[in-house]
């Protein structure tokens, strides 16, 4: 509504097709596509192990 433009693409989706895009040697178009939107919106990161929580006894700080 205020002129920006937004995409929102699934995580696993954005990873499958930056990998197909390499294995295709489009990785650069590909890049180049996600490059002129305003706003990427990638959902679904709290369904990805980003790093380890620490355990229960050490997180005290």
């Amino acid at each position: 509504m205020a002129g920006f433009r937004v995409k929102y693409t699934l995580a696993t989706k954005l990873v499958n097709e930056l990998v197909e895009a390499a294995d295709d040697k489009q990785l650069n178009k590909t890049i180049a596509r996600y490059g002129r939107v305003d706003l990427l919106c990638i959902d679904e990161l709290g369904y990805m192990e980003l790093d380890r929580p620490a355990p229960s006894c050490c997180s005290r700080f």
